[in-house]
This record gives structure tokens, sequence and C-alpha cells, in this order.
């Protein structure tokens, strides 16, 4: 595989129940030449089609072939590298989740294959959701001892509905009134791996509190810790890179019932952790923004902002997609 090889792109579709998409497969090359497409794994759930002949020439209806693509590899032979994707009304992964994927290559006329390309369709703009309905949904906590979340199966009113909470277990005061040992919420293993779809969409979350003092003069650090933490070990040839969105002017808590919604790109205000105290957090790189969501290995929202003893609730926790890959993180 050269330099001039073609890219078949990352996408993202959003399909309703019972409803079609026409699912365009888009990539990059160089010259600008003509590319071929092949599908080489078919969705699990769903199904896709091949654009009919008089779809395909004039853009009349019907839009697809009666019968679905049941082989791979296949040739997608629709016009402007176009296909049909059908999802049926019932049947398949939950609302606010992945509904499927497939995967496709993209060829010049020199032979030239492209690796391969990752289309998403969600249930809606949502990749991934706890709304803790039905339990803590494997969430935990680190740097609270033997302290443990609770799931609180009552509703709140408003945004607070069915959710999780932790209690302060230990509190280790610093010298200048500090907690040195700050708590945080830990997603679990869905949320985690490969989520390169949710780069230029958002993380989003509920916190309340129901005791604690919230006082400006009593938070830790003065206000300015870290309110997510975002990790790929895997990332940086494995020396491992960590993301955090601080807290200050941007995104910043009273102790309130809060809504937040964290864009996930790299002009949002994360910062990345130099691995040196004495060097300065810098705004990560779009790649490094990408590479660190394309392999998440931790995500951590705090639960611990007050110097003394607090509860603090998490609810309705939701990773939602953007529109595809940036062109400069993709490599031949």
């Amino acid at each position: 595989m050269t330099t001039s090889s073609p890219i078949a792109r990352h996408l993202v579709y959003h399909v309703d129940p019972g409803q079609e998409a026409v699912i365009v497969f888009k990539g990059f090359n160089q010259d600008g030449a003509k590319l071929s497409v092949t599908l080489v794994s078919l969705p699990t759930n769903g199904a896709l089609y091949q654009l009919s002949r008089v779809f395909s020439d004039y853009g009349y209806e019907p839009k697809r072939e009666e019968s679905p693509i049941t082989t791979v590899p296949s040739v997608i032979t629709g016009s402007k590298n176009r296909a049909v994707f059908s999802r049926p009304i019932w049947g398949g992964p939950s609302l606010n989740s992945k509904y499927t994927e497939f995967r496709y290559t993209m060829a010049n006329a020199a032979g030239e294959t492209s690796r391969e390309g990752i289309i998403v369709i969600t249930t809606n703009d949502a990749l991934v959701t706890s709304t803790f309905d039905a339990g803590p949904d494997n969430w935990s906590v680190i740097s609270n001892g033997n302290g443990a979340v609770v799931h609180q199966p009552i509703s709140r009113g408003g945004l607070l509905s069915y959710y999780i909470y932790a209690i302060d277990a230990v509190i280790h005061r610093q010298e200048n009134g500090d907690d040195s040992t700050r708590w945080y919420f830990n997603a679990p293993a869905k949320f985690l791996g490969n989520q390169w779809a949710a780069y230029g969409g958002s993380l989003d979350f509920v916190l309340s509190s129901a005791e604690g003092s919230f006082d400006p003069s009593n938070l830790n650090l003065d206000g300015r810790g870290n309110l997510v933490l975002l990790e790929c070990s895997t990332c940086n040839q494995n020396a491992g890179i960590t993301l955090a969105m601080p807290l200050g002017a941007t995104f910043s808590y009273d102790g309130t019932t809060t809504q937040f919604r964290l864009p996930l790109n790299e002009r949002a205000g994360w910062l990345k952790d130099p691995k040196n105290i004495i060097l300065q957090w810098t705004r990560p790189t779009q790649c490094e923004m990408v590479a660190v969501l394309s392999a998440l290995s931790s995500l951590r929202i705090l639960g611990d902002f007050t110097r003394g003893h607090e509860s603090v609730a998490l609810d309705s926790v939701t990773i939602r997609h953007g529109e595809g890959l940036p062109r400069a993180c993709y490599t031949p």
C-alpha cells in the first residue's frame, strides 16, 4: 500500500425503525479518479441492497433491488457508489445504541486498494448510553477506598430519574485543605474501545448532589480540577495519552442538578497530560483526539468536588456520534 492508495472513509448514518436510507460510500483519491467500492462485511442487523437500475440511472422509485446482498466480497454496482440500507421496524439493539456496522474497501483504476472503511448505523444520535433504569449498568467508582456506587431507582424530578450515586468513603486532607483522594465514576466496557464515531459528537451526562457544601471556598483545587478524563493506554506507541476536560469558566459545578454536554473535538477545551509535572498541559491535535476515541481504555467522570463529605449522583450518560473522521487522520 502506497501514499497514493485510496482511502475509504469511516461514516455514521442514522436510520429509524422501518425506514430505508441511501448509503454513499465515500473515499479520497489523490488524483481525483473514480473509485470502485467492494463490500467486505455484512450488517448483523438490517440489510443492505444494491440500487435498482431505474433509481441508479434516473432517480426513480423503487430505490433498491428486491433481494439484499448476502455474500461478500460484493462490488457495489449503484451509481455514485451508493446502496440502500433497510432497517426493520422490530428487533435489533435497544434505543440509544449502535444498531450495526459494515465494512468496505475502495480501489482505483491501478488496482490499489484502501484499508477497510467502517459505516456505522445508529438507532439515534447516541452510540452508547447508561440510563440506570435497571441498575448501575456496571459503573463503578475509583479512588474512594471501599466506597461503591449505589443504584437509586427513584425519580427526583427533572433531569434526575433512576440514577447512581456515591458518597465519600475516604478524605485525606492536604496542608492547603484539599482532599487528595478525589474519586471518579468509572465507565464500563461498553463505553470503551473503538469509539471513533464519537469524534465531532459529544459526551453528555447529568450530575446532582444531595449532601456537601459547594461553596467556592470549599472546592478542591479552587474549583479547577478535571471534570472528565479520557485515557488511551495504547496510544503514542503504548506510552499512552490522557485527555482531561478541566473545570473552569466553560464547565463548572455547584452541586445543583446539572446537564453537561462536552464536545468531543480538539477545540472544545480538552487538554493533554504531558506526563511531566514541570510541563504545561496542552491542547491535543485533531488526530490525537481521534486516536484516543478510537482506543479508549478509561472514561472517568469526577464525583469528588469538595474538601469535605459529599454525595454526588450521576445519570443519563451518553456518547453521541459526529459525522465521521476528518480526512487528516486517515492513513493510506
